[in-house]
């Protein structure tokens, strides 16, 4: 268990995707924030404070990228750490997206999960040294 309690937001289409790191991240500790699109994402981002951001791309209706750029347009949430996530992403793509301000990591479906579990807590751990 976690001594503070971080904030997971998990912006994905996939329904089952999302239970199961709402399950993992919750057994760690980890309050989790879940929006099946990119207009709840944008909305519990702003609201909820969200320590690290986990971003589907290829999402029904708004890309991840579209997301994205709303939030990294949104004072509220501009700073906000952002973990890209795809099942099918291009070298050329890839590199676009560790170009872009706050994407600390771009992550090929499937994924390690324990992996990820390391990777977020690193991150929400930087982030409340920092603040």
């Amino acid at each position: 268990m976690l001594a503070e309690q971080y904030r997971v937001l998990i912006i994905d289409d996939d329904a089952n995707l999302r239970t199961l790191l709402k399950l993992l991240f919750e057994h760690e500790g980890y309050e989790v924030l879940l929006a099946p699109d990119g207009e709840v994402g944008v909305m519990l981002a702003e609201g909820g404070r969200p320590d690290v951001i986990l971003l589907d791309v290829a999402m029904p209706h708004r890309s991840g990228l579209d997301v994205y750029l709303d939030l990294q347009n949104n004072p509220l949430t501009s700073g906000m750490p952002v973990l890209v996530c795809s099942a099918a992403l291009t070298r050329d793509e890839e590199r676009r997206w560790y170009h872009l301000p706050n994407v600390l990591q771009v992550i090929s479906k499937p994924f390690d999960i324990n992996a990820l579990i390391v990777q977020i807590k690193q991150i929400c751990q930087q982030r409340a040294l920092a603040a």
